[in-house]
């Protein structure tokens, strides 16, 4: 990942980190710790310009959208850009290129999206920081054929 920062300090470092944990649960298919990225009352707007509002709505929406055992998904993170707002706050801006085999839209192609993530994080007293806002908006959005049929569920 790209990454650069306005000011020198720990919000670069740390939202990076949150960025990947934030794909790594998604593309793991753990609902609750996505939820625990973000602040209690933290707002996430994905795909259709749904808003969500609080780490219990974050859970249940994940919950439902990774219902499907056979949808797979991976987050590939660049350009990131933060600007230190006070020391436990920041906005940031990055790129998202998602890949998402979803069978309710084809059993036969890969979606590939991107998009611009915008937003503000909440770094705690310890250090751990916390998504307050996380905004998608998609730019473009396609289908790559699958090459050798359709994925397999795990341990399949």
């Amino acid at each position: 990942m790209i990454a650069a920062t306005s000011e020198p300090g720990l919000a670069l470092a740390g939202i990076s980190a949150l960025l990947i944990q934030f794909s790594n649960a998604v593309d793991q298919k753990k609902p609750r710790d996505i939820a625990e990225l973000f602040s209690i009352e933290g707002l996430f707007r994905g795909p259709g310009d749904t808003s969500i509002r609080g780490r219990a709505a974050i859970q249940a929406f994940y919950t439902a959208r990774m219902s499907d055992e056979r949808r797979r998904t991976r987050h590939v993170w660049s350009n990131l850009f933060v600007r230190p707002v006070s020391p436990q706050r920041a906005h940031f801006e990055v790129v998202l290129t998602n890949y998402a085999f979803e069978p309710t839209v084809s059993e036969t192609a890969l979606q590939m999206r991107i998009g611009n993530v915008v937003g503000h994080c909440e770094s705690d007293e310890s250090g751990t920081w916390r998504f307050s806002e996380h905004l998608y908006e998609r730019i473009f959005a396609t289908s790559l054929p699958l090459a050798g049929g359709t994925p397999k569920p795990p341990g399949g």
